[in-house]
């Protein structure tokens, strides 16, 4: 089957959702995926031009055609009906439920092709909040083929939602492990760990955007703690955000300017040199009292593992996926600054549990979670769809058979 993704965002943007399509569908049959989304963030004609995948980067109109009445939904369906029958396309992904997921009801209304959504975690808890997003929501699971969930936490909820499991598939994100065991120049390393004025201190380290939800505040707090037992350890962090400046306005506060260290955004070739620094890797996700911002599954657990480092993680969302309590780090309650502190000092101060822990962390990242297995996994999502689907041509058919007339009332109940 030819594949259309319809994503409201895309690499190169950086984020957990964008790297999850980009590696997820380019490790498919080149030939037989085409892209489709508005995001113009960041070098974007450079990214596509060495992608293997099919890219078009079009207007938000693939956002705003549902509220635009008759002329919008026309004109976006036009430029479906185009992009589907020059490339053949049998199976729709949609990269969220809302808006994407509306396209691909669309086409399946219209075009009789079957398509699957993937669902990430806040944004259900956000859509499921307001009546209007509520229904369209509930519109387009109840017509899925599939529903992918990125963690158990992401099936969960659906399941409360009403989706049936069956329809439920899960497909973790994986990370590339070629990424994250090659050897680190040891150059490179030096040059980084001069840069910060690091030394041979224990390094605490978080990777990700500086938002709420990412907890950079709590480690921040707990450092006082830290500090009274491992006086020399440091807190660096790599990774920017709106919450910058509130953090570093607390590190002020709280005395602790030359023991955080905020890095900002590095470029990914230094990433595996950052873990290479670090004695411990923490981000202690949650989700922020009356918010839906919740961290679906947590990527960057598996590549601090990858590297060989423990981690201290936020008991929250779909965190539980990405680590095993004891196992591969400690789980602690992302609202008690306390369990942070004493997670940490704990490894710190036990060489040989945080040796044990990185070790099994690491295992379970390279053999369990590689890019490449979870698009083995889509691969054979994509098999079954193909084997339930009429064994015909649906677009050509659509085209022949489908009056103009039939095609127009159909865009009229979409309102």
């Amino acid at each position: 089957m030819t594949s259309l993704l319809i994503t409201d965002t895309f690499s190169p943007r950086v984020g957990g959702r964008e790297a999850y399509y980009n590696h997820l569908f380019s490790h498919l049959q080149q030939d037989k995926v085409v892209v489709i989304t508005p995001d113009k963030v960041g070098d974007y004609q450079a990214f596509d031009r060495q992608s293997p995948l099919s890219i078009y980067r079009i207007p938000d109109l693939s956002q705003k055609w549902f509220s635009w009445g008759r002329p919008g939904r026309l004109k976006w369906l036009k430029t479906l009906f185009g992009i589907c029958q020059n490339h053949h396309i049998n199976l729709v992904h949609c990269g969220l439920v809302l808006p994407d997921g509306l396209s691909g009801w669309l086409l399946q209304k219209t075009l009789g092709i079957p398509y699957i959504v993937y669902t990430h975690g806040k944004e259900i808890l956000e859509h499921q909040k307001q009546p209007e997003t509520e229904q369209l929501m509930r519109m387009v699971f109840d017509s899925a083929a599939r529903v992918v969930s990125n963690s158990y936490y992401t099936a969960g909820l659906l399941k409360d939602f009403g989706v049936s499991a069956e329809k439920i598939v899960r497909i973790p994100p994986g990370i590339q492990p070629q990424q994250w065991t090659a050897e680190v120049p040891f150059q490179q390393v030096e040059k980084l760990r001069k840069q910060h004025q690091l030394g041979n201190r224990p390094i605490l380290l978080t990777v990700g955007r500086l938002n709420e939800r990412k907890g950079h505040d709590t480690v921040i707090q707990a450092l006082p703690a830290i500090l009274s037992e491992v006086p020399d350890a440091i807190y660096l962090i790599v990774g920017d955000g709106l919450e910058r400046e509130n953090l570093q306005a607390l590190s002020q506060q709280m005395g602790l300017e030359k023991a955080v260290i905020f890095a900002g955004e590095v470029p990914d070739e230094d990433l595996p040199a950052y873990y290479q620094l670090a004695t411990v890797f923490t981000m202690i996700s949650r989700q922020p009292p009356g918010s839906h911002e919740v961290e679906g599954f947590g990527i960057v657990y598996l590549e601090a593992n990858a590297c060989g480092l423990p981690v201290v993680a936020g008991r929250s969302g779909g965190v539980p996926d990405a680590v095993i309590d004891g196992e591969t780090g400690f789980l602690v309650n992302p609202f008690k600054v306390e369990e942070t502190a004493t997670a940490i000092i704990k490894l710190i101060q036990d060489p040989q549990l945080c040796q044990n822990l990185a070790k099994a962390g690491q295992k379970r990242a390279l053999e369990e979670f590689s890019w490449e297995n979870s698009s083995q996994q889509l691969q054979q999502l994509i098999k079954t769809i193909e084997a339930e689907t009429t064994k015909r041509s649906l677009i050509n058919q659509a085209f022949n058979t489908v009056p103009l007339i039939l095609k127009h009332h159909i865009l009229n109940e979409v309102s």
